[in-house]
């Protein structure tokens, strides 16, 4: 048995999910787990009865990164590609302070391997913990030689941050990415020591599921945007405009950091937080996203189609990759009005050919186990 210490950076995005999934595997296989986060993930933790020790409030990455994102804006006065290198900076000064706490607790946890997300790469890599480390990347392979150039498929704000940890990641021992390799445009030309283990990010705590998405009805479309804080309002309320006079019902999840009275909903909507997407997209139609690699994962996994409207981050890659598969249609965010969503909706729920696309992606994906991969390729270093 050896001992596992998942360095978790924040409770929100997608990094969390992967980690935990493929945390949990080891566990099962009786491997000793504990993690080191933010208060996010303290909370996350607790919830599902795992161990963790709580990092100091001032390296939440949550608080950080909002007021990395406002800084870099204000500086570059709203330019986005300008804002980049500013963000790359706020990141890595942050990526400074939770090294030194990392360090701090790391050592008397005595780990036989330590794993962590993307956003942790740097982190770690300051730290240059005695053990062997590990990466699991939430979202599509980012390392050299890449199928498509990184200024394609990330937001520019965020683009000098991505570049800067991929240059990272060969100092890990090992780097899994949380996706599939048919996904990824086929890309066949991993860097040494990187794997695909496939949609780690579908995994979802335990919860009960709602009674109105039971009862008969309509049928439901899940509408998202990030439950990282972005600035992606306009496209929550474009998309419920765009459904009202649909005969669908709609479930908006609007993320922790928002308030669900922010958004208007028509009658035949509901806003909520947070809903598991899973049971929303078992019981649904439709996703309606702002294209993050996790719910586009989730709604592959359940077989649905989809239309994307990515908004930063990695999600024009997202996207990207969904259309490629024949599964989404894609609105782009300069285009997102409500006439424009509602006619790829139109478009998306007609297709024949898409909803078979979807269906046959669910059902390769379903004859995978993602856990267990990632846990066999972890385990080698136990």
């Amino acid at each position: 048995m050896g001992r596992v210490v998942m360095v978790a950076t924040a409770g929100a995005g997608g990094d969390l999910p992967p980690l935990i999934a493929a945390g949990l595997a080891l566990q099962a296989r009786g491997h000793e787990l504990r993690f080191i986060g933010d208060a996010s993930v303290g909370r996350m933790l607790r919830s599902l009865g795992l161990e963790g020790y709580e990092l100091p409030a001032e390296v939440d990455l949550g608080p950080r990164m909002v007021g990395a994102i406002r800084g870099s804006m204000a500086e570059s006065g709203g330019d986005l590609a300008a804002a980049g290198p500013i963000f790359l900076e706020r990141m890595s000064e942050w990526a400074s302070d939770a090294a030194q706490a990392v360090a701090g607790v790391l050592p008397d946890l005595r780990p036989d391997l330590v794993v962590t997300s993307l956003f942790g790469v740097e982190v770690l890599d300051a730290v240059s913990p005695a053990s062997p480390w590990a990466v699991i990347n939430s979202t599509f392979y980012v390392g050299p030689g890449a199928p498509r150039p990184l200024e394609q498929d990330f937001g520019p704000r965020a683009l000098p941050l991505i570049a800067h940890y991929g240059t990272l990641l060969g100092a890990a021992n090992i780097v899994l990415h949380a996706t599939d390799q048919v996904f990824d445009l086929g890309f066949d030309a991993l860097a040494p020591r990187h794997h695909y283990v496939g949609p780690l990010g579908v995994w979802e705590p335990a919860s009960e599921v709602p009674d109105y998405l039971l009862a008969p009805g309509d049928p439901w479309v899940l509408v998202t945007i990030s439950s990282q804080l972005q600035d992606d309002l306009p496209l929550a309320e474009a998309a419920l405009a765009s459904l009202a006079d649909k005969p669908v019902r709609v479930l908006l999840t609007v993320g922790p950091d928002h308030e669900p009275g922010q958004v208007v909903a028509p009658p035949n909507a509901r806003v909520e937080r947070t809903v598991s997407h899973a049971a929303v997209l078992d019981h649904g139609t439709l996703l309606v996203s702002h294209a993050g690699h996790g719910s586009v994962m989730k709604a592959l996994w359940h077989g649905r189609a989809m239309v994307l409207v990515p908004w930063g981050r990695d999600q024009p890659g997202v996207a990207a990759r969904a259309e490629a598969l024949g599964v989404a249609r894609i609105v782009p965010r300069e285009s997102c009005t409500a006439e424009a969503l509602a006619d790829a909706i139109d478009l998306a729920l007609g297709d024949e050919t898409m909803r078979h696309a979807a269906a046959s992606h669910r059902d390769r994906l379903r004859a995978t186990d993602p856990p267990a991969a990632a846990a066999l390729l972890l385990e080698a270093f136990l």
